[in-house]
């Protein structure tokens, strides 16, 4: 009986952390069917020439934002192009089940900026009529978490109230049936609306249920809460300890402000991994986030949704006020924009320079710019272009920071916009690169791309090379592989990674993306 594929003459990085070793790796019916390291060669249809090469496990992204845009292109090449199979949705709480039609319309707009609004069927309310959106309809496979925003939306509408009682029991339903219809975990985004109207208590509560289904509670932290600031971390781990749920941190890494203090930034993550705690993390490698730009608003302009944001932005008696909020902000309004759909001349050019060019303040400018462009406002936040050092130490901290055995890597890609930030098409050849150039170990770096996020998202057959297991698997030279994508040009492709197989078919074949559309719907197992 011949197998569906052979790949034959390279080393293995099975994704475990081990030495590599060689070997050819054969697919049946997409899965692994047989790893021989010496013998006689079986018979295949087709014939993947590794030599000189790697073969891993297919790599797990835990967090894009590829919610909706997915939908749309559903090649998703700038995903496969990395060697990325599986996406981890519904990131810090900004998705779209269950909600229904009302929200979803409304929240559809609301997150356009972010994920983009294109014209699909947008007609599920449950995660289980979500989650079958994506399954053998796109070219990677997708994992999804419930998104704290739609159980808020669902219960207490948009508003700045709290979630408590009956709200907060049928929230807590929704999140169960959630969990139960497949989601990986529960996300939040406390920076985010209206996320950032809960508290402590409210979070601790949600994660009760989260801890009864045995999942994961993700979170993007916050720093400030109703005027008052505290350590973010300290509440993360409170409410895991408190609720008694498994906690996991996106994207936290060090930045232009903590360049090479490393100990310092992970001193209570560190210590609560090393009392018992369930923690782990995610980091993507770059010096500068990206988002949309409703996040600059104060508060109360986005009480109550998108229309009542709308109106405010209109209203020239509260510019000031709205003005001074965004002064005030601990988010800096300053960036460039990625994403704009009218003022389509200013994407790739700075806040400062379009203000000038409008003779506009910089916050003044953002309050116009949100409101011509109905909110559908992406942007990416300064990098220290000026600063090849500050770069260089970032460079280094993101390896240190993967030496620790509960990290894993996660793009927090935006894959919307004419240009968007690199980390949607370079993260992961971009961290390969970084192995060839730093000395790090890629086996250590595999197993934080592969195995070590299947075993927190419950993917117990993904991230290993392994007989039995679904045929995820990527074939990269690592003396070439190389991510090209630049904040001035981020729509690059990287080189030196050949091959990239999802349920053993073969979506990139010589570097180029085949169109196969083989990606299932995953669920925490």
């Amino acid at each position: 009986m011949a197998m569906d594929i052979a790949i034959v003459g390279g080393e293995v990085i099975d994704g475990t952390g081990r030495a590599r070793f060689r070997a050819d790796v054969y697919v049946k019916d997409g899965k692994i069917a047989a790893i021989v390291r010496s013998g006689e060669a079986l018979e295949a249809w087709e014939t993947i020439d590794a030599r000189e090469k790697v073969v891993t496990p297919g790599f797990i992204d835990t967090h894009t934002h590829s919610d909706i845009m997915l939908l749309w292109d559903r090649q998703h090449a700038n995903g496969l192009h990395q060697g990325v199979t599986t996406e981890v949705l519904g990131q810090d709480g900004l998705s779209y089940a269950p909600l229904g039609k009302p929200n979803l319309e409304m929240y559809a707009k609301f997150l356009a900026g972010l994920n983009g609004r294109p014209d699909i069927p947008w007609d599920w309310s449950s995660v289980l009529e979500y989650r079958k959106k994506f399954d053998g309809t796109v070219a990677v496979n997708t994992v999804y978490q419930v998104p704290h925003g739609a159980l808020r939306l669902e219960t207490v509408g948009a508003g700045d109230v709290p979630l408590t009682g009956e709200n907060m029991k049928k929230a807590k339903e929704l999140l169960d049936r959630g969990l139960k219809e497949g989601a990986a975990a529960f996300s939040t985004g406390l920076s985010y609306f209206p996320a950032s109207y809960s508290d402590t208590e409210e979070l601790v509560e949600l994660c009760r249920t989260v801890a009864e289904n045995d999942s994961l509670y993700v979170t993007h932290t916050r720093s400030v809460y109703r005027d008052e600031y505290f350590d973010p971390i300290v509440e993360a781990i409170e409410i895991a300890e408190r609720s008694g749920c498994k906690l996991h941190i996106s994207h936290y890494r060090t930045t232009p402000q903590t360049a090479g203090k490393v100990e310092e930034v992970m001193k209570d993550i560190d210590a609560a991994y090393n009392r018992g705690v369930d923690v782990t993390a995610e980091l993507y490698p770059y010096p500068s986030g990206s988002g949309y730009a409703v996040i600059f608003l104060p508060p109360f302009v986005v009480d109550g949704g998108y229309e009542a944001a709308l109106e405010r932005l209109a209203d020239r008696s509260l510019r000031q006020r709205i003005i001074e909020g965004i002064e005030r902000n601990l988010i800096a309004c300053e960036g460039y924009f990625t994403h704009l759909r009218r003022n389509v001349t200013y994407v790739g050019r700075s806040f400062a320079e379009v203000a000038a060019e409008r003779d506009q303040s910089v916050p003044d400018m953002i309050c116009d710019i949100l409101l011509e462009e109905e909110l559908e406002v992406g942007f990416y936040s300064t990098p220290p272009f000026d600063d090849p050092e500050t770069w260089e130490q970032i460079n280094k901290d993101a390896l240190e920071l993967l030496s620790r055995p509960y990290y894993m890597v996660g793009s927090d890609g935006i894959p919307l916009g004419k240009n968007p930030h690199p980390r949607a098409f370079g993260t992961f050849p971009r961290l390969l690169r970084f192995c060839r150039e730093y000395g790090f170990p890629l086996e250590t770096m595999v197993n934080r791309m592969t195995l070590t996020p299947a075993t927190r998202f419950g993917l117990k057959d993904r991230g290993v090379v392994a007989e039995g297991k679904a045929a995820d698997l990527v074939v990269f030279d690592p003396r070439r592989v190389t991510d090209t994508a630049t904040y001035q040009l981020s729509r690059s492709a990287p080189v030196g990674i050949s091959h990239v197989l999802v349920n053993g078919e073969v979506a990139v074949r010589d570097e180029k993306v085949t169109g196969i559309f083989a990606g299932r719907a995953l669920a925490r197992q």
